[in-house]
């Protein structure tokens, strides 16, 4: 089996997820909002979805930024299976 992976930042409002998309697809990053997992449980129920090709482009945005994002997770996908880890930004 191919484990898929990506990448969520979350938010703990609306308004706050829609900026995010907005900011980074007009840096021309791939991002999607999404609706969250259920296997996560927070913020306002959207969630924006990175690629792994993208993480180190947005990590550093993130970080510099007055972007205001919750938490952040790596989804492992392997099948019909997900694994939740938390996603540590290497800035950190």
């Amino acid at each position: 089996m191919i484990a898929l992976d990506y990448y969520l930042i979350t938010f703990d409002s609306t308004h706050a997820a829609m900026a995010a998309e907005s900011f980074f697809k007009n840096k021309n990053i791939r991002v999607k909002l999404i609706p969250l997992p259920s296997v996560i449980s927070a913020g306002c129920g959207f969630s924006l979805r990175v690629l792994p090709s993208e993480v180190k482009t947005v990590e550093p945005l993130l970080l510099q930024s007055e972007l205001e994002w919750s938490k952040l997770y790596k989804i492992v996908k392997l099948g019909r299976t997900s694994k939740v880890e938390p996603w540590v930004l290497s800035g950190n």
